[in-house]
């Protein structure tokens, strides 16, 4: 292996060095994924079933559609609730904005 003398070079001779560097890196690291891609797709098609399946790709969670239950309520129309999650609802920030706090609409 050729030794570069690093005090050597000049300020761009080292920039390029480290780009050239680098996207040898990045090359390297690309052939690497393809290889274990390839090594779990065999041992995948080993066992009958999809690495997406062994991994658990593409299938959502059991919380996701899941409604969260009411955190704080409006007490002007008691149907009006928001869970604490997301975007405050209209409501709620009309009544912050009049000097109330978050925790007088706890449920």
């Amino acid at each position: 292996m050729n030794q570069i003398d690093v005090k050597k070079l000049s300020a761009d001779e080292l920039k390029k060095l480290v780009n050239d560097a680098e996207q040898v890196l990045r090359e390297r690291s690309k052939q690497r994924v393809m290889e274990l891609r390839r090594e779990a797709e065999a041992l995948a098609k080993e066992l009958n079933t999809t690495v997406a399946d062994l991994f658990g790709f593409g299938k959502t969670s059991t919380r996701t559609g899941r409604k969260l239950p009411a955190k704080y309520m409006n007490p002007a129309n008691p149907s009006q609730t928001w869970s604490g999650r997301g975007k405050r609802p209209n409501w709620l920030v009309a009544e912050l904005n009049k000097g109330k706090e978050l925790e007088d609409f706890l449920i």
